[in-house]
């Protein structure tokens, strides 16, 4: 990827999401996803180049998603490569936060769900940076933030809102305030994911921590608006007992 990258001279590619955070938590003991971003559409070259190049030596297979972001698939590993996605008025919300020309790195950034998941890493593994500023000390923090206002966040794509309940039962981590505050008073926002994505999520939450997972559905207070699955039914029939009597 290094070498694609040098000779097509796109912008330098780095890993971001899970795969940084897990890092810094001494968690990336297994790599089998990894998410490339350079900041900007050379990231489809950078992304059509390397299928080719594997594809001479190693059996792969490489997918358009539905958001037009491509994935390689070589074994055990997955690579996906940024979509670019940014939140509507994307530049006006970033100046007002201060930043008077911000790049398509820091919007691409700032458009991504939460800062635990908005450092980029080299492809080295090693060198690991904090573009937003937030990154590092909220994973010191153990929790759980978006990087603009969860309003603007949470809305921008389907599945944030459960996606932050999985990732605190995940890591163990706690969600801030603001997000439980924002979606208590708006609980129908969960329902933008499809109900499979909901109960896919959720069952996974339940899986790593209950606890938390139970916890953070009260704190939202989420359980009238979504599937209740088999193993958080015996959870919502307790509650529903106890707010009965």
């Amino acid at each position: 990827m290094e070498d694609i990258h040098k000779r097509l001279g796109t912008s330098k590619p780095f890993i971001v999401g899970g795969a940084p955070r897990d890092k810094l938590l001494n968690k990336l003991d297994k790599i089998e996803d990894l998410d490339i971003t350079t900041g900007d559409d050379s990231v489809d070259f950078l992304a059509k180049e390397l299928s080719i190049e594997l594809g001479k030596t190693y059996n792969v297979q490489t997918k358009v998603m539905n958001d037009g972001h491509s994935s390689i698939f070589a074994g055990n590993l997955k690579v996906d490569f940024s979509s670019n996605f940014n939140v509507p008025n994307i530049d006006a919300i970033l100046i007002k936060m201060g930043m008077q020309k911000p790049t398509s790195m820091q919007k691409e950034l700032f458009s991504r769900d939460f800062t635990c998941n908005a450092l980029l890493m080299d492809l080295n593994l090693e060198t690991i940076i904090d573009p937003t500023h937030f990154g590092f000390e909220d994973i010191k923090k153990r929790i759980i933030k978006t990087c603009l206002t969860p309003e603007i966040t949470l809305t921008s794509n389907k599945n944030r809102v459960v996606r932050a309940i999985y990732l605190a039962a995940k890591l163990d981590f706690n969600v801030a305030p603001n997000i439980i505050e924002w979606v208590k008073a708006n609980p129908d926002s969960i329902r933008i994911s499809s109900p499979s994505s909901l109960t896919e999520k959720l069952n996974k939450a339940v899986a790593y921590n209950p606890e938390i997972t139970v916890k953070l559905l009260d704190q939202m207070d989420l359980w009238d608006h979504i599937p209740i699955t088999e193993n958080l039914y015996a959870h919502y029939i307790q509650r529903k007992g106890t707010n009965a009597k």
